[in-house]
């Protein structure tokens, strides 16, 4: 399989939580009693706050630690690309629990509509511009000029028991995201020659979830592995091969 570039898992209430800019600072300092206990001491080491105090990061770039805290979701973050450790769900799922636990306790998150696992996949392509080989494979687009910046990105969601697709807003279904771009698109770790693929996989709670969050997430996860699965088949199959990190 690819190799996991980066690792996100997230958290979205129903209703935002007003309460966030007063209990965020609180939050964060449950989060920050956690190092040398259940987190390593050096786990976390910058905080950080927009001007209006409506979001929160706690993180620390050298060992790829992110959380983030807004009044609309919950994201805990994981990112590879310059670390030494390499992904392993189980790890990064123990963590997630004992992150969410400090958090939920100041914030007692109810009404959770959805819960997303985003993972970044980086491939090589037999082709000097990789903008151009996505399009190639992607599209029918015929063109003589040179294709740059590409990016694509659509959405699977399970049909509902009726046959029809789900009313986004009210019903309960796994919605599919996948985004296939140039990874010279990529924000914060642009490379050339390269695509970057991301899978999105999210849960979508009807009635809203107010039970073990990490229990969902693992849950959650065979879908993501079985959407994996067929994705890297698929890809491998357009002569796309895994980048070495």
């Amino acid at each position: 399989m690819a190799i996991v570039r980066k690792f996100t898992i997230g958290v979205a209430p129903f209703a935002k939580m007003f309460r966030m800019p007063g209990l965020a600072g609180a939050a964060i300092d449950a989060v920050l009693r956690l190092r040398s206990k259940s987190l390593a001491d050096d786990y976390f080491k910058e905080v950080g706050a927009n001007v209006e105090r409506s979001a929160y990061r706690v993180s620390n770039a050298e060992q790829s630690n992110l959380l983030q805290l807004t009044e609309d979701s919950i994201v805990f973050t994981k990112d590879y690309y310059e670390s030494e450790s390499s992904f392993d769900f189980k790890k990064v799922l123990d963590e997630f629990r004992t992150i969410w636990a400090a958090v939920n306790s100041v914030l007692a998150v109810q009404d959770i509509r959805r819960i997303g696992i985003v993972a970044e996949y980086r491939f090589n392509v037999d082709s000097k511009s990789s903008s151009g080989w996505l399009r190639e494979k992607f599209t029918t687009l015929n063109t003589n000029l040179h294709t740059e910046k590409f990016q694509l990105r659509f959405e699977e969601r399970e049909f509902a028991t009726d046959g029809l697709a789900p009313d986004p807003k009210k019903a309960d279904f796994i919605n599919y995201i996948y985004n296939f771009y140039d990874s010279a698109l990529d924000t914060q770790h642009s490379a050339d020659g390269y695509c970057d693929v991301d899978l999105d996989v999210q849960r979508y709670f009807a009635p809203v979830l107010n039970g073990n969050v990490g229990d969902e997430v693992l849950k959650l996860h065979k879908h993501f592995e079985a959407a994996q699965r067929r994705l890297d088949e698929q890809l491998k199959a357009l002569g796309a091969s895994h980048a070495k990190k």
